[in-house]
């Protein structure tokens, strides 16, 4: 498959790609994978050094309805839990001195 982008075009493809977040960079990859047609998921698999099963990903993720608010990456309840939830005697223990 001859590179459909120029070396300049795919410098900021791929400056863009590292700068977004890990759903938003799924997204991006589907999105230039699907304007490609045939063998779109392999080259840019190839352009940004991620899965050919994250690109897949993104195009299904595309196609799907939006799941969060706009302002979140992560589902409410998801990620790390607050110290102070596995430790409450913590506050305690700073206010007794």
């Amino acid at each position: 498959m001859t590179p459909p982008y120029t070396q300049e075009t795919e410098s900021q493809m791929q400056e863009l790609y590292n700068r977004l977040p890990e759903r938003n960079r799924r997204l991006y990859a589907g999105v230039e994978a699907s304007k490609l047609g045939r063998g779109g998921v392999s080259y840019i698999a190839g352009l940004f050094n991620c899965s050919r099963n994250t690109i897949l990903r993104g195009i299904k993720e595309l196609g799907e309805e939006e799941g969060l608010d706009k302002d979140r990456n992560r589902v409410v309840g998801e990620g790390r839990s607050s110290v102070l939830e596995k430790r409450p005697d913590l506050m305690l223990s700073f206010y007794s001195y």
